[in-house]
């Protein structure tokens, strides 16, 4: 934040236009830009447009007058030329902010596909007008769209967004991203060290990778995912047991059945392709019931699912092949024991 170092607007953009150009240059960095607020800070600001053509008859700009209506809500990020670039945004339509877009040019914005579907469904909104104030609709075009990214929250589906110029917009402080070619926790060292040659006194806070700022918003799914783990194993091996126990029960009482079906001429494999197919049959009625219902509860936690959707297809499928294969070995076990019985005893066994 250069204004906790007594930095103006005037010293602040060309602070920030000797740090775009000196990191830039830092050996194995790709591209650099700035923003604010950060990337998952949790920060967020919001603001009234009131767009071209639309009708807010009514509308007011006060947005603590509760009783009237206001104009359309729009996230807003300020941004540095660059910045989708480094970030991996692609443009969808339109153009991207470039260097151009300073105070001495008009005012500009990028909004993403949430806006662009909110507020103008049935329209391109490349080259569109709106303002923030009521009385002027026409100060600021939209140039460009972008892909959706879940740049605020990873559990809540992105808001309708606007991407403003850094450099119409001066901030007192920044967040500074670099897209590195190789492992980006190698340059944070570097990346500190240029600034500080820049200015000694300028203050830089929480330095880290992308990776890492994501894996520490991801504890409360990963929790989740770690008790699940922990009471799926359970429930599997108590499932497991459970088999075992009726297999072993099953084949003690049908002994003399066994000993019958073997006088008679049955072989050890017929046995075991007795017992096991009794043992597959409740296996797959059970897996049957478990899927059904696990798409029906996958709804009551998928706000609990970060990229994973609440009926993944590939999840179901391992998690039946495992409890398939667990449950072959717990009904094979009694199912070797029967085929081992000596006729004549099964014979006198009741």
């Amino acid at each position: 934040n250069p204004q906790l170092n007594r930095y103006d607007k005037t010293r602040t953009a060309s602070l920030y236009d000797e740090m775009l150009r000196r990191l830039g240059s830092i050996p194995g960095a790709r591209s650099v830009s700035f923003s604010q607020p950060a990337l998952l800070s949790g920060s967020t600001s919001s603001t009234d447009i009131f767009i071209e053509g639309h009708d807010y008859a009514g509308a007011s700009i006060d947005r603590f007058e509760s009783t009237r209506r206001r104009g359309d809500e729009m996230y807003q990020v300020m941004v540095s030329p660059g910045f989708f670039q480094t970030l991996g945004i692609p443009l969808l339509a339109g153009r991207l902010l470039t260097d151009h877009d300073d105070q001495e040019s008009p005012r500009v914005v990028v909004i993403n596909e949430a806006a662009a579907r909110k507020y103008f469904a049935r329209e391109n909104p490349v080259g569109r007008r709106f303002s923030n104030l009521i009385e002027k609709r026409t100060d600021i075009e939209i140039v460009g769209v972008v892909r959706d990214v879940r740049y605020n929250s990873l559990r809540e589906p992105p808001p309708a967004t606007m991407y403003q110029p850094l450099l119409q917009r001066c901030c007192p402080g920044v967040t500074v991203e670099v897209r590195t070619a190789s492992d980006p926790a190698g340059l944070i060292g570097a990346v500190r060290d240029t600034i500080r040659r820049i200015d000694p006194n300028l203050p830089v806070m929480n330095m880290t990778t992308q990776a890492e700022q994501v894996e520490g918003r991801l504890t409360q799914e990963r929790l989740f995912a770690r008790a699940c783990a922990l009471f799926g194993g359970l429930a599997l091996a108590l499932a497991s047991i459970g088999l075992f126990g009726l297999m072993s029960y099953s084949v003690a009482r049908r002994t003399n059945e066994i000993g019958i079906r073997m006088a008679l001429g049955a072989q050890r494999i017929d046995v075991v392709s007795l017992v096991m197919k009794e043992s597959m049959t409740m296996v797959v009625a059970g897996v049957g019931i478990g899927l059904l219902a696990a798409v029906a509860a996958g709804r009551l936690v998928a706000t609990l699912l970060f990229g994973l959707a609440p009926s993944d297809p590939v999840t179901i499928v391992i998690v039946t092949m495992i409890m398939m294969g667990v449950s072959a070995v717990a009904g094979y076990l009694p199912a070797r024991r029967a085929a081992r019985v000596d006729p004549m005893i099964a014979l006198r066994c009741e």
